[in-house]
């Protein structure tokens, strides 16, 4: 996650918080307090989206780094049996972030990720 985006989540965090203190004033109309639970709504849509597009964007990432370790290791398997066993402790590592990016993207798309 970028220094933007866990900025932006902090500042969403306070807003929320804030707006969640205001609802405990007893003054509040009917009106005001709906108001002010829709900025509450708004607000961790916002969220949501930060996190979801941050996950995303990380998953992307692992694919690419995962089709990059592949294309590595069957040009290290090609080239010689020395380079060949360092290929297949390469593919054990690429295995292993393709079926992180594999779980996560199934996460994300089940909603128990991101918040979707």
């Amino acid at each position: 996650m970028n220094t933007e985006t866990l900025n932006a989540l902090k500042q969403v965090n306070t807003v929320i918080g804030q707006l969640q203190d205001a609802l405990k004033d007893p003054t509040l109309t009917p009106v005001e307090k709906k108001l002010i639970r829709q900025a509450v709504n708004d607000q961790m849509d916002l969220q949501d989206t930060l996190i979801q597009d941050t996950m995303q964007a990380m998953v992307d990432k692992i694919n690419s780094s995962n089709a990059d370790l592949q294309q590595l290791t069957a040009k290290m398997e090609a080239t010689s049996q020395k380079l060949a066993n360092l290929a297949a402790i390469i593919k054990k590592v690429s295995d292993v972030v393709g079926t992180l990016g594999e779980i996560t993207t199934k996460a994300m798309s089940a909603g128990l990720l991101g918040g979707a």
